[in-house]
C-alpha cells in the first residue's frame, strides 16, 4: 500500500476525514504534472539580499569616497575583524623578533601557504575562517565566500587590514602588508606580503 491509499484508508477508516477527497484533486491524481516549486530557504533569500546589498554598498563607496579614504576605512575593519575572531576564540598574542619567528617555523617545518624571503613573509589563505582546506578561487570571507557578480575589488582591502592585525601581533617590530593577489580581483588565491621591520 503506497502513502496515498494509507491516507485514504485512513480517511475512511475515521482516522483522516477528508483527506481521499483532497487526495483525488490533487494534479497528479487528475493526470496533471504537479508544479514543484523551487526550493527556498529564508537563509537562501537572506544570503541573496546581503550579497546585493554588499554589492551595491561597494559601488556607491567606490564612486563617492576617494581611494586612499577607501582602503583606510576597508583596512580598519579588516583589523576590527581580526580582533573580533581573535576574542571569540580566546587565542592570546604573545609577539616575538622576527628571527625567534623565523627559527621556529623552520623548526616546525614550515607552514603551508606561507614562505619567507629575507624580512619579508609571502602568505596566501589556504584553509577557511574554520580552518578547512579551501580550492582555489574561493573567497575566504564568509560574507562573499560565493564571490557575488560585479563586487569591487575594494572589498579585498578588507583582508589586508586582516593580515596586518594577525601578523602586527606576530611580530615585536613592525609590519607593512600588500595585498599582491586576490580571487575577487581575478587571482586563484588572496596572496599578501608582510615585511617586517
Amino acid at each position: 500500500m503506497d502513502r496515498k491509499e494509507f491516507l485514504c484508508a485512513a480517511g475512511r477508516a475515521g482516522l483522516g476525514a477528508g483527506l481521499c477527497g483532497v487526495l483525488a484533486r490533487t494534479p497528479a491524481a487528475l493526470g496533471q504534472t504537479p508544479e514543484v516549486p523551487a526550493p527556498t530557504h529564508p537563509c537562501d533569500e537572506r544570503v541573496k539580499f546581503a550579497e546585493e546589498w554588499v554589492t551595491r554598498w561597494f559601488t556607491v563607496l567606490d564612486e563617492g569616497v576617494d581611494e586612499a579614504t577607501r582602503a583606510a576605512l576597508m583596512r580598519a575593519n579588516g583589523r576590527a575583524c581580526a580582533r573580533a575572531f581573535l576574542a571569540s576564540s580566546g587565542r592570546e598574542a604573545h609577539p616575538v623578533p622576527f628571527a625567534e619567528w623565523v627559527r621556529r617555523l623552520r623548526e616546525r617545518g614550515g607552514r603551508e601557504g606561507i614562505t619567507v624571503d629575507g624580512r619579508a613573509v609571502f602568505m596566501e589563505f589556504t584553509s577557511n575562517y574554520q580552518g578547512k582546506p579551501a580550492p582555489e578561487g574561493s573567497c575566504l570571507c564568509p560574507l562573499v565566500e560565493t564571490r557575488p557578480a560585479g563586487l569591487s575589488g575594494t572589498y579585498c582591502l578588507c583582508s589586508v587590514g586582516y593580515v596586518e592585525e594577525l601578523f602586527g601581533r606576530t611580530f615585536t617590530e613592525p609590519v607593512k602588508v600588500s595585498l599582491l593577489e586576490s580571487t575577487l580581483r581575478g587571482g586563484k588565491r588572496c596572496r599578501f606580503r608582510i615585511d617586517v621591520g
